[in-house]
């Protein structure tokens, strides 16, 4: 190797070579970790947002049958949410004591044949039958709530996985940013290196050029040594490569 090869950048561009290769396969390796753990919580976010879903969907039915029972949905719907309707397991109960109450304070009245008991029998069974309606409604009322929850969370599943894939992607791109920075800084060592280099050979060849000037200088007229020295330049520079 001549003596310029002590003043090359080479051994820098070979070490930012290594480096490149090695921040390419960080880079992908990095994305790819990214790419699996998206998948991942995008999975379990499906999983979620279908359970909240099916409920929503579930619920619904219960929301729709409370709107149609008041009418909200016209009357035909009004007239079928009714007919849905089905008394609780102490109406019937409650309607016998109550008949049963009522007759017996007719019975020790006197007026258990007239026609005042069957207006207050009338008034007492339509009265419990409106006030267990009313609770029938009541109980469908507590679906919207659950409807309004179930929803929410589905759509809060949505938006958590359209936050995830918004973390990965700036993710990624930090990644290129990262490793573009490092490769650009790799390449300006290479730039430096080289000037570097440059300048050193340029510094030889100027020195060597001062011993010529110098040499010259001291033997002027001296026609043999001139000659010899012009030789051992020449052979000087032959290190050089």
């Amino acid at each position: 190797m001549g003596l310029f090869g002590a003043f090359s950048a080479k051994p820098t561009k070979d070490a930012v070579a290594t480096a490149a290769k090695a921040i390419q396969t960080g880079q992908i390796q990095g994305k790819d970790q990214l790419d699996q753990g998206y998948d991942q919580a995008a999975d379990l976010y499906g999983q979620a947002g279908g359970l909240f879903g099916n409920l929503a969907s579930s619920y619904g039915q219960g929301s729709k049958l409370y709107a149609d029972a008041l009418g909200v949905n016209g009357k035909d719907a009004s007239i079928a949410a009714r007919s849905a309707y089905t008394a609780t397991p102490g109406y019937t109960f409650n309607l016998d004591q109550g008949l049963q109450g009522l007759q017996r304070t007719r019975a020790v009245n006197g007026t258990l044949a007239s026609g005042n008991a069957d207006t207050d029998a009338m008034k007492f069974a339509s009265g419990l039958a409106s006030q267990d309606f009313n609770t029938w409604l009541q109980n469908l009322s507590g679906y919207d709530g659950k409807t309004l929850a179930a929803t929410t969370g589905q759509a809060g599943t949505l938006g958590a996985l359209g936050n995830l894939a918004y973390q990965t992607g700036a993710g990624k791109a930090g990644i290129d940013v990262n490793a573009g920075n490092a490769v650009a800084q790799g390449a300006y060592k290479v730039g430096e290196a080289e000037q570097k280099a440059n300048e050193n050979k340029l510094g030889a060849l100027l020195g060597v050029a001062n011993l010529a000037g110098s040499a010259f200088g001291g033997l002027a007229g001296n026609g043999n040594a001139v000659s010899n020295i012009g030789k051992n330049l020449t052979s000087a520079f032959s290190i050089f490569g």
